[in-house]
């Protein structure tokens, strides 16, 4: 960890020594919709490749990659859509979302990233909300909250109740359902869980969960089991040392591979970012 958090300085010291954004915060370029997202960054951080980072200021909307997309901000988006597919020779993945701490923007990232994944034709995608006591996803892609996942693991509906088409082209939601706080830990650990992953990973080819943080629940950690790979979303400025470094092994005890980190909530433009773990 610490080659990544040296690596996070350098460029912070990098802007106060007087490296100029390429955009001031709020603007966007007007870039094309290209769809085919950036080629990954060469720069090395230890182990680690820097291969993507998102941007995320005070003046963009949640679904950035919809209502900007041919924005700088969405851009970052496909940048970190294209280095995290070059980990992956298939282009196919099963992957938890989550954060170390509350506020880091893991939502807003699993939301934006299956939307440009879902710029990808001939590929589906899904989204399945597994913050079961939050279960903001379905306010955010306007679609129903029930019946979700709380049910499909209970067994009272199947995948094909509950997986809900949304306006954009080749992306899919699970909701969460309803469930009693007091009852998330019991039905997440139910061994229905696993059979629900696998039939996902059968009809999909990118599966997002979105789950509560690492340090409040050890619910990625059960709903990591199924995927065994995470993404661990970090906020700049914001998230202690000591968290990331706890939430990684968390994740690592319950043999779940953080893939890498997303950097968000960085006001200037910086190389992007995504820490993978080798």
């Amino acid at each position: 960890m610490a080659n990544v958090w040296d690596a996070m300085k350098k460029h912070q010291a990098e802007q106060v020594a007087g490296a100029a954004p390429q955009q001031p915060p709020g603007d966007e370029a007007p870039a094309a919709d290209s769809g085919q997202g950036r080629p990954p960054a060469a720069a090395q951080a230890g182990g680690r490749t820097a291969l993507g980072q998102v941007i995320l200021n005070g003046y963009s909307p949640a679904l950035v990659a919809h209502h900007d997309r041919g924005g700088r901000v969405t851009e970052e988006y496909r940048g970190l859509r294209t280095n995290l597919l070059a980990q992956y020779p298939d282009e196919r993945f099963c992957l938890v979302v989550t954060s170390a701490e509350v506020r880091e923007g893991k939502t807003v990232t699993c939301l934006n990233l299956a939307l440009v994944l879902a710029e990808r034709q001939e590929r589906r995608t899904v989204v399945v909300d597994c913050d079961l006591r939050k279960r903001t996803v379905a306010a955010l892609m306007k679609v129903k909250n029930t019946p979700g996942m709380a049910d499909l693991l209970r067994g009272t509906a199947r995948l094909d109740d509950v997986a809900q088409a949304t306006p954009y082209r080749n992306l899919f939601v699970v909701p969460a359902g309803q469930a009693a706080k007091d009852e998330v830990g019991e039905i997440l650990g139910r061994p229905e869980l696993e059979e629900i992953v696998n039939e996902l990973r059968r009809r999909y080819d990118y599966v997002l969960f979105d789950t509560p943080p690492v340090s409040i629940a050890s619910d990625a950690g059960m709903v990591g089991r199924a995927t065994h790979e995470a993404i661990l979303v970090v906020r700049m400025n914001k998230t202690h040392r000591e968290s990331v470094d706890r939430a990684i092994r968390l994740l690592h005890a319950a043999n779940v591979k953080p893939v890498g980190l997303v950097l968000t909530h960085q006001k200037y433009y910086i190389p992007n970012y995504l820490y993978r773990y080798s």
